[in-house]
């Protein structure tokens, strides 16, 4: 019979073709796994806890991932490199480890998913880089958070080049990332570098979720052009904001930036859009167009925006340099905490616009009307129209239309409201502001804490207990060093020898640990240990001593080369002694005044600064070197002249 053979022939035709399942649970299990995996098949980590686990993923088409989701953490030395196209990395973790100026995830390949993948106290580089090479490379559900050293190390890099990336991160949450604001370099998400800004990347940032996030002054850094930003939610960000910035065209719309320092400010580039945005309990300002010779601005679009209890609108009027072209059309200003605008250019084009309360500058002759908006509060506390407001059916016409990026799909006809809510085709019939009148949808964000990262982010999937350093080796002066436990169970710590403390002899969960080491009068070296234990794990801390008391600075400090000196613009600070990782560089006046201070990583032992745009004169620069837990090792004062 021939139906039987010809069943039998299909069923081990498809076992040929079928799919396979490699089990690993270390590294070289891994290596070998690859090695005999094929397109489409899968290599899964076993659950457990592993230290200094490398992969590198050289063959397309895999899946690499963990099972469960959540229950696979690597720590120590771990890392991660895609260097294939159509992979599949999910479900692990990375916690408390220490891997220097390196980055934990790396992508060159392209079609890349990352998925449900948490990131969190790592000592590194970069969290995640996306390298030039890649295209199509999406992040989904991943958590990021609390990356331990700061200085001038982005969380998540998209690198661009000639050809557009067309990379996505969704439903991705960004947490906890400690700091001042400020410029230290410690973006999220910064997609481009200042010289990619006239490169079209087409990234798509979309439910996401920001909070605490303090490491730099810049939420989303966007350094490259056509990227879009929608439906993300930015809360309690007290120091930082989006913020466009080398690149032109940027796309902004759908988000809610809630309870912080702004909103979105507009430093350099044109042809950027901003609608359907709502903004509310913003204590510093909302949205902020600078006034900056590098790049000024031109072209900026704020169309049907909702703005609520906040600080002020600036326009970026003082200065050589002010906005032009700065096009406001339907949007709701209303309830200031103190003004609704500052430093109005005088150029704006205003179309039927919204405003109640204390407007802050001239009114201008048309397109901004003083009227009530009536908004109403919602049961989640978000305001919208109520049934009367005089905002529905009395948006204006004739402003510049949303230009679509090929390759992209977005609402460039803002079709929809805030809520997704279909708009009225006929222009005119549409609400100003945000969003159109419901009485059965409510405005609230789209995404918080608890729907974005990983699906097993709030479950205790495996105990951990990790230090972002195994070992320390201070002078013989002694010294404090912080140390982050990362951990979830309860941890205990003991030392080997009286010369080494700590502030702390026990905790729960994460906590700083500062371990002190006393000097020593010895001629010769020591060492101890510190064994922190929990649940049946432990890390061990060895600490190395050199003989005191002098200190390795005070034998070295002779050979660290400063120059030219006197100085027509550029310093350089050379051979530096062994073990250094970074510096604190502050330069003072005579009088004491402090003109200027950052961090930087120190690379191939020299340091280059600019100071172009100091006047003639003879200042005091002062150097602290420092180790790469951030404990000072030393410090330099030296008299620079500039000419």
């Amino acid at each position: 019979m021939k139906l039987p053979l010809l069943l039998s022939f299909l069923f081990f035709t498809s076992l040929a073709f079928a799919q396979t399942r490699y089990e690993v649970s270390s590294a070289i299990e891994f290596n070998a796994a690859q090695g005999q995996a094929s397109a489409g098949d899968t290599i899964v980590w076993k659950s457990g806890v592993y230290s200094d686990i490398r992969m590198d993923i050289n063959k397309d088409g895999l899946i690499v991932t963990a099972e469960p989701y959540g229950t696979v953490l690597f720590k120590g030395v771990s890392r991660v490199t895609i260097n294939a196209d159509n992979t599949t990395f999910s479900g692990f973790q990375y916690i408390g480890g220490l891997i220097g100026n390196l980055d934990v995830i790396r992508v060159y390949g392209s079609d890349v998913l990352i998925t449900h993948v948490n990131i969190q106290n790592y000592t590194c580089f970069k969290y995640l880089r996306v390298y030039e090479e890649s295209r199509r490379t999406t992040i989904s559900y991943c958590n990021f958070e609390n990356r331990l050293n700061r200085a001038d190390q982005n969380i998540l890099s998209i690198l661009v080049d000639n050809e557009p990336g067309y990379h996505k991160i969704q439903h991705c949450s960004f947490k906890n990332f400690e700091g001042i604001g400020l410029d230290e370099g410690v973006e999220p998400i910064r997609i481009g570098v200042s010289s990619q800004g006239h490169l079209d990347s087409r990234t798509l940032v979309e439910y996401c979720y920001f909070t605490r996030c303090n490491g730099d002054g810049e939420i989303i850094s966007h350094k490259s052009r056509q990227n879009v930003y929608r439906y993300n939610t930015f809360e309690n960000n007290p120091v930082a904001e989006l913020v466009l910035r080398h690149g032109d065209e940027g796309i902004v719309y759908g988000n809610f930036f809630l309870n912080g320092m702004g909103g979105v400010r507009i430093r350099e580039g044109s042809h950027h859009f901003i609608f359907n945005n709502y903004f509310e309990g913003l204590d510093t300002r909302v949205i902020f167009l600078v006034n900056d010779p590098s790049d000024p601005l031109s072209d900026i679009h704020i169309y049907h925006n909702t703005i609520v209890n906040s600080e002020e609108v600036r326009l970026g009027g003082p200065g050589n340099n002010p906005p032009t072209n700065v096009i406001i059309a339907n949007n709701i200003f209303t309830s200031p905490i103190e003004k609704l605008f500052q430093e109005a250019t005088g150029n704006e084009t205003w179309m039927g616009n919204v405003s109640f309360g204390t407007l802050g500058i001239g009114l201008p002759s048309t397109g901004l009307s003083n009227t009530d908006p009536q908004l109403t509060q919602n049961i989640q506390g978000f305001f919208q129209p109520d049934s009367n407001s005089s905002v529905i059916a009395a948006a204006s016409t004739g402003y510049p239309s949303v230009p679509l990026y090929p390759g992209m799909d977005y609402d460039h006809d803002i079709s929809l409201d805030l809520m997704k809510e279909s708009r009225p085709v006929s222009l005119t019939n549409r609400a100003i502001g945000a969003s159109e009148f419901s009485s059965t949808v409510n405005v609230q964000p789209h995404v918080t804490e608890m729907n974005t990262g990983p699906s097993y982010l709030f479950d205790n999937l495996v105990n951990y207990l990790a230090a972002n350093i195994s070992q320390l080796t201070v002078g013989g002066e002694g010294d404090n060093n912080p140390v982050m436990v990362s951990s979830n169970v309860n941890w205990t710590v003991t030392s080997s020898a009286d010369w080494i403390s700590t502030n702390l002899t026990s905790g729960t969960g994460d906590a700083q640990l500062t371990i002190t080491v006393d000097k020593n009068d010895l001629s010769s070296n020591r060492s101890g240990t510190l064994v922190i234990t929990g649940d049946t794990l432990s890390e061990t801390i060895t600490v190395y001593q050199e003989p005191g008391p002098v200190s390795i600075l005070e034998t070295s400090t002779n050979d660290i080369q400063v120059y030219p000196n006197p100085t027509n613009g550029s310093v350089r600070v050379s051979n530096f002694p062994s073990g250094i990782y970074s510096s604190q560089v502050e330069l003072f006046d005579l009088d004491g005044r402090s003109l200027f201070s950052q961090v930087y990583r120190i690379d191939k032992d020299e340091l280059e600064l600019d100071l172009d745009k100091l006047g003639s004169g003879t200042y005091l620069l002062n150097i602290k070197f420092m180790r790469e837990n951030g404990a000072v090792y030393g410090e330099l004062t030296k008299k620079i002249v500039r000419n």
